[in-house]
């Protein structure tokens, strides 16, 4: 059952839909498509004091990457989380997620090193994945510029931007290149495949994604519907799931994505990775960015800190 916090965030979402008019192309659909994404950070709250932020560059396979970096003002050297934003790499930037993450590296402690990577349909797959592939090599490479520790790297990421750090492990791994300590699954994305049939793609409690939309973001991101069986975007699909960052993958009751997060927690876990998993009962897709409506959302940063802090190594 939606608990009442969520079934608010939902009314207010569809007030803010309501208000638009029918798009006249796809042009105005993509438009209206990335407004109502960046409308998300209204449910965030408030951004806690004390997180310094700052903006760098990094290099990328077509150009400079932006990263914004978000820093415990009173710590002098932090560990590294490295995240991927969500938004069906189609929508979502840097500023959706903005609170979200201060709040994260408050709660964490930690420098938050948040990607901007180049979005779907003017930048097709598989330019956002190479995009979070290359910055995370550059930041790993530069942790200690950044007065983090270079030995205790983690990344994650939120519904897409959760499937964008299992590639990134991935193919960290293939190259045999350093692996993150850790890796963060939010409500992801784990199989594009438009034939799927499962569950809770079809629950009729409302979502901030539904079946249709998520087809939609997936035609823009991998516009060639035979490419989505592949494993560089339906991760699930992958044969070699071993080897992988010890995990957190959390799914939402009411969420289109559940059953295939939950599935490819499965998957990892046959895989030998040690998975924690959280289902959160009564809540929607997007709760990372709904702190200020849904408790869940300010569980989840406390959540998260916990298990990063497991995953440390003693005397660090």
């Amino acid at each position: 059952m939606l608990s009442d916090q969520s079934k608010a965030v939902l009314a207010d979402l569809a007030r803010k839909a309501g208000v638009q008019i029918a798009p006249r192309d796809d042009a105005q659909k993509l438009e209206q498509a990335r407004a109502l994404t960046g409308a998300m950070v209204d449910y965030s709250g408030s951004a806690p004091d004390g997180i310094l932020s700052e903006e760098i560059a990094v290099d990328g396979p077509a150009g400079d990457i932006r990263v914004r970096l978000y820093k415990p003002a009173m710590a002098e050297r932090t560990k590294l989380l490295i995240w991927y934003h969500g938004g069906g790499a189609m929508a979502g930037s840097l500023e959706s997620h903005d609170t979200a993450l201060r709040q994260l590296s408050a709660a964490t402690s930690r420098t938050i090193a948040s990607v901007d990577y180049r979005l779907a349909p003017e930048h097709v797959s598989p330019a956002p994945q190479n995009d979070c592939i290359a910055a995370t090599r550059a930041l790993m490479a530069k942790a200690g510029e950044l007065g983090c520790d270079r030995e205790e790297i983690t990344i994650g990421g939120d519904s897409i931007g959760g499937m964008f750090a299992a590639l990134v492990a991935i193919a960290l791994r293939d190259a045999g290149d350093a692996m993150p300590e850790a890796m963060v699954m939010l409500y992801p994305n784990t199989d594009l495949r438009p034939d799927r049939d499962l569950r809770s793609l079809h629950t009729e409690a409302g979502h901030v994604m539904t079946k249709e939309s998520l087809l939609y973001e997936n035609s823009l991101f991998v516009p060639n519907a035979a490419d989505r069986t592949s494993p560089t975007v339906s991760p699930l699909l992958a044969d070699d799931l071993t080897a992988l960052p010890r995990t957190l993958l959390v799914t939402c009751e009411h969420d289109p994505l559940r059953d295939e997060g939950e599935a490819f927690a499965d998957r990892l876990r046959e895989g030998g990775v040690v998975v924690e998993h959280h289902r959160l009962d009564g809540t929607i897709h997007g709760i990372f960015q709904m702190a200020g409506w849904i408790d869940e959302g300010s569980a989840i940063q406390k959540t998260i800190g916990q298990f990063l802090a497991s995953v440390e190594r003693p005397g660090r």
